[in-house]
C-alpha cells in the first residue's frame, strides 16, 4: 500500500482529473470546453461543436451519443479514474458537511472498475 498526503485542494484537483479523463473515454469530449470557458461565446461554442465531431469520429456515435460507465468500450483504466473521483466526492462531502446532505456525493461511491475502491483516511 502506498500513501500520499494531500489536502482538500489537492484533492479536489484530482477528482476533477480523474473525472474529465473518465468523461472523455466515454465519448463525453465537450466536457473539454469548459476547460476554456475563459474564450468568447462564438469560439467556445465553436469548440463545443468540434469536439462533438471529433468525438463522432472516435467513438462512431451520434454527436450527442456517449458511452456510460458501465459501458464495455469504456476501458477499465477510466473506470478507475471514476471510481477515484467518486471516492474523493464522497470523503469531501461528509468532510465539509459531517452532518449529511442531499446529493450523489453523500452516497457510498459505486466500484465501477476491476480494481478495489481506493480508501481515504484524515
Amino acid at each position: 500500500m502506498t500513501t500520499l498526503d494531500l489536502n482538500d485542494e489537492q484533492l479536489t484537483v484530482i477528482s476533477k482529473a480523474c473525472e474529465l479523463f473518465a468523461r472523455i473515454h466515454m465519448g463525453q469530449l465537450e466536457e473539454v470546453a469548459w476547460l476554456f470557458s475563459s474564450l468568447s461565446e462564438e469560439r467556445y461554442q465553436e469548440l463545443t461543436e468540434t469536439l462533438k465531431e471529433l468525438n463522432t469520429l472516435i467513438t462512431q456515435m451520434p454527436k450527442q451519443a456517449h458511452f456510460g460507465i458501465r459501458s464495455e468500450q469504456v476501458p477499465q483504466i477510466a473506470k478507475s479514474a471514476y471510481d477515484i473521483h467518486q471516492v474523493i466526492q464522497h470523503h469531501l462531502a461528509w468532510k465539509q458537511n459531517p452532518q449529511g446532505g442531499v446529493g450523489g456525493n453523500f452516497d457510498s461511491p459505486v466500484q465501477y472498475s476491476t480494481i478495489p475502491l481506493p480508501t481515504i483516511s484524515d
